[in-house]
């Protein structure tokens, strides 16, 4: 085979240096790829999540998340087969290093194999942006508020001060009420209220909480009255909506009620009547029916 190479690769083997120039190749070449991957990745993630009106914070963090494991994992693949290539080019058998990999690598997938479902999960959680740092989610397992995310797991802080770390891959439902959010107050009211006391009323709470301080800047629209949502045999209810600011759902609500109360203390809302059982017992019943259950004297 030597014999039939051109004359200077037959000068470079005679003085022993055709195989460290393939090995300067291989690395050369491996250098290149690692630095065309470097470029391509951060391209397309530039491309994919620079979405017009996206938060450009948020964004940021996420492509660098998701860049960093991607070109991790290329990278280490590009250079483990250098590695793999220079071995073979000086001359070692790689025959027995690739089984005893081969054979190590099986056990750890085994024993990894929940650490590998977290962290796929993980990277498909910051690639569909399904929630990020500060936001309100509901894991199912825990809610609360984001404080940390990784492409393992996620750590939330709940109301009470609690502090929840949920793996990705133990996931099965994400609800995001940091998204798009939508203050609901349901007035429950006497079933013989005035429908258009009521309609007046329900106008004079959206005005009110439109101009309460707190409000200021929590809101995403006009509140507005969507009318009589349910009838029961005691009360009506009345429902009342506003969208509101990503994380203010809960604020807005409180200031709601907080409204629908003074409404209630001024008369202007009559509150359903309270269901109750009254039992009456005559007293000449009552008297034969302790005689009844007396035991007789000797």
């Amino acid at each position: 085979m030597l014999a039939e190479q051109p004359q200077w690769i037959q000068n470079l083997d005679g003085m022993h240096l055709l195989t460290p120039l393939r090995v300067l190749l291989v690395i050369v070449a491996a250098a290149l790829v690692t630095v065309v991957v470097r470029v391509l990745i951060k391209r397309v993630l530039r491309r994919t999540l620079g979405l017009p009106g996206a938060d450009r914070g948020r964004a940021e963090a996420r492509q660098r998340a998701l860049a960093t494991s991607l070109r991790g994992a290329i990278v280490g693949v590009v250079w483990g087969t250098t590695a793999i290539i220079v071995i073979s080019e000086a001359g070692i058998n790689i025959g027995a290093f690739v089984a005893t990999a081969t054979v190590v690598g099986g056990a750890v997938a085994f024993g990894a194999q929940t650490l590998i479902r977290d962290v796929i999960s993980g990277f498909f959680v910051l690639a569909e942006d399904q929630y990020g740092v500060g936001d309100e989610i509901d894991l199912g397992h825990a809610s609360g508020t984001v404080e940390r995310i990784t492409l393992r797991s996620v750590r939330l802080r709940d109301g009470t001060g609690g502090v929840w770390h949920v793996p990705h891959g133990g996931v099965v439902r994400v609800g995001n009420m940091s998204k798009s959010s939508v203050a609901l107050l349901d007035l429950e009211v006497a079933r013989a209220s005035p429908l258009p006391a009521l309609d007046s009323t329900a106008a004079q709470l959206c005005a009110a909480l439109a101009q309460h301080p707190e409000a200021a800047g929590r809101l995403a629209g006009e509140p507005a009255a969507v009318g009589i949502s349910d009838v029961r045999d005691d009360r009506l209810v009345y429902r009342l909506s506003v969208p509101t600011g990503p994380g203010h759902h809960d604020v807005v609500q409180r200031l709601w009620r907080l409204l629908a109360l003074q409404a209630f203390e001024r008369g202007e809302l009559l509150p359903p009547a309270v269901p109750f059982t009254l039992v009456k017992v005559h007293p000449d019943d009552a008297a034969a029916e302790r005689a009844q259950h007396a035991e007789p004297t000797a």
